[in-house]
């Protein structure tokens, strides 16, 4: 084998290794990947949250409009009055 190759192979080998250990620091438990998935995670938690108190005002907002039509239901038909 010439020279030349040999350096070839040995920068091909030292290209790879960085790669490798690249991947490897991506995956680990701390990696990049392992982060983005707790970024995101973080996101779904305050859409959640934030799902949540629309949803509970719009139920707060229904209850008092079914109240308010209650009161006009009962002043329009003379419901509950003493006649």
């Amino acid at each position: 084998m010439s020279q030349e190759r040999l350096t070839r192979i040995e920068e091909r080998l030292t290209q790879i290794e960085t790669k490798l250990k690249t991947l490897e620091l991506d995956i680990e438990p701390e990696g990049r990947i392992s982060e983005g998935f707790e970024y995101l995670s973080g996101d779904i938690d305050s859409f959640r949250n934030e799902t949540r108190k629309r949803l509970d005002r719009l139920e707060h907002g229904q209850h008092r409009i079914q109240a308010s039509l209650e009161v006009i239901l009962r002043h329009l038909t003379a419901y509950g009055q003493d006649s």
